[in-house]
This record gives structure tokens, sequence and C-alpha cells, in this order.
């Protein structure tokens, strides 16, 4: 097995490539990197931006992979930059595939889209067969990409599309909600800034994993799951959750006295619904989270507590 995890500096990729070196120890890992960050794991790194065709090329022919894992690209939805989000998140996904298909070998490929794709789901969890509609530069691009690659799903070019919906942990950088207050508060507990939590819009309500879980859906998806041309997955909880609980879950492990205001820098008009629905998920992998938010929360503040701000 080769496999090749794009975007292997990043967040994802990181875990990624340590669940695959500990599930996998017979398979060869290479992963791109662009800008900071090194692949995890002993994955063999290659430099490429793969908005760049020419390097999504090169880093095909380099890993000759069996199995991809396509994480690299835009990944929060507080963008608004249309055309840049565009290039990394649609161009740079069908680059890839063209570099794949002209390979002529067989491969697995796994793309991570979103579960913003959805929109608001107030009803009920979306499912995989239920109408798009994205709100916003990130989700529309997200919405689009799957629109783009579907054409490239073959026999021998097995294409996974995995509606991600939000998760969290240790390691994640200040911009998204849990890490952006985990940080806040490890800084609060040692004395360097005063005991306020600023914080954005707590109307919505989420749907969270813990990117332990995601990495081992993600792996569980391309690696075990029985073969087929094309396939949407929603990788989620299932369970949706306000995002004021949230808070107030990692306020209450905090070891210092806390105070919560609303930074109107931070705030976002996203007070909605998303939440999924883990059937098809269950159905081809048998998965089922093993960290409970709580623990993710709490992991993820005691990173922040020794991690350099």
């Amino acid at each position: 097995m080769r496999v090749l995890i794009t975007g292997a500096g990043g967040f994802v990729g990181g875990w990624l490539a340590e669940a695959l070196a500990a599930a996998h120890l017979d398979a060869l890992l290479f992963g791109t990197v662009h800008g900071p960050g090194e692949p995890r794991a002993g994955a063999v790194p290659i430099a490429a931006d793969l908005s760049d065709p020419e390097a999504a090329r090169h880093a095909v022919e380099v890993s000759q992979p069996t199995h991809i894992f396509h994480l690299a690209g835009f990944a929060s939805a507080a963008g608004m930059d249309q055309v840049a989000i565009e290039r990394a998140n649609v161009a740079a996904s069908v680059g890839l595939l063209e570099a794949v298909a002209a390979q002529e070998k067989s491969c697995r490929v796994l793309l991570a889209s979103s579960g913003y794709v959805y929109g608001p789901t107030p009803a009920r969890p979306a499912r995989e067969t239920d109408p798009l509609d994205p709100r916003g530069p990130y989700a529309s691009s997200k919405a689009l990409m799957e629109e783009a690659v579907r054409p490239f799903a073959s026999e021998t070019l097995a294409l996974t599309v995995v509606r991600s919906f939000n998760h969290s942990g240790p390691r994640q950088r200040p911009g998204f909600a849990i890490p952006d207050w985990a940080s806040q508060l490890a800084a609060i507990e040692r004395g360097e800034i005063e005991p306020v939590l600023r914080h954005g819009n707590l109307g919505s309500i989420r749907d969270f994993l813990d990117v332990r879980d995601v990495v081992e859906a993600y792996r569980k998806l391309l690696c075990e799951a029985p073969d087929a041309p094309w396939r949407v997955v929603n990788v989620c909880s299932g369970v949706g959750v306000p995002m004021q609980s949230v808070l107030d879950t990692l306020i209450s492990v905090t070891r210092v006295p806390v105070r919560a205001e609303v930074d109107p820098g931070k705030w976002r008009d996203d007070a909605w619904s998303c939440v999924g629905d883990n059937g098809t998920l269950l159905a081809l992998t048998g998965f089922r989270p093993a960290f409970p938010l709580a623990e993710t929360l709490s992991a993820t503040l005691e990173f922040w507590r020794t991690e350099n701000l």
C-alpha cells in the first residue's frame, strides 16, 4: 500500500499520518506540505502547492499512490475570498485527480468536503441524499468540488467524498471556536491576560467529532470499506450541541474564575443548526465515536496549557 496524504502538515493530516502509521505498518506514507508544518509519523514529505497542476503531477509521480487522502485546501468557513477559496478547494482537487487519472493505475481517493454544504438542518440531521444549500464561499466551494470531481469516478479511480461536520481536538490552531477559546483560557490561567473570554455568536448548534475519531473514520472508509466507484458519506456524531454548551463545558474545567463577553470582531451570522446523520458511515464501517465531546474539550485545553501562544 502506497498512501499519499495531501495537507499532511495540517491539523487533520498530522493526526491521520499517525493513525495510518499505527494501523498499517506495511504502508509507505507520503505527505504533501505547503508552507509551515511537516508530516508526522515518518511520512515522506513532498513540497507542493496543489493549486499548481505541475506540483500535483509531481506529487503523484513521486508517491505512485494506491490510496490518497485529499485533505489539503481552505478549511475555514470564516473566509470570504471566493476566488482564492475555489482555487484551493476546487481547482486543486481537479488537478490532483487529473494527475492520478493520467497514471492509469487503480487508486482509491478520499476527498474532504463539509457538512456545511447542506446549509441549515433545523428539522432533522442531514442525510447524504438531501439537497444541498451551501451558505458562503467556503461551503459553496465544497459543493462545487463535489460536482467537479464526480466525472473522474470509475472502477479504477474510486472516489469517496466525506462531508465532515465540525471536528476539533489537540493541535488545532486558533481561528476555530474551540481552540480559540481553549487558548484564551490557558492564557488566563497563566495570568497572561485578564480573566475574560471573548467569543462570537453562541446561538448556533453544531455536530462535533474529535479529530482522532475523524481520522479513524477516514481510515476505515478508504482502507477497509467495500470498493465503490463513487460514494458520499457524512462523517459526524449525529448529535447537535449548542455552542453555548460547548463554551460552558470548557469554562467549567478551567482552573480560575472566568467570565465570558461577546467580541464584535468574532461575530458571525451563523446562528443555525448544522447536524448530520451518520447512518451511512456506520453501515459501511461499523464506526462509532470513541471520544466524548467533554474529553475532546479537556484534551484541547490541556494542549494549550503547554503550547506557546
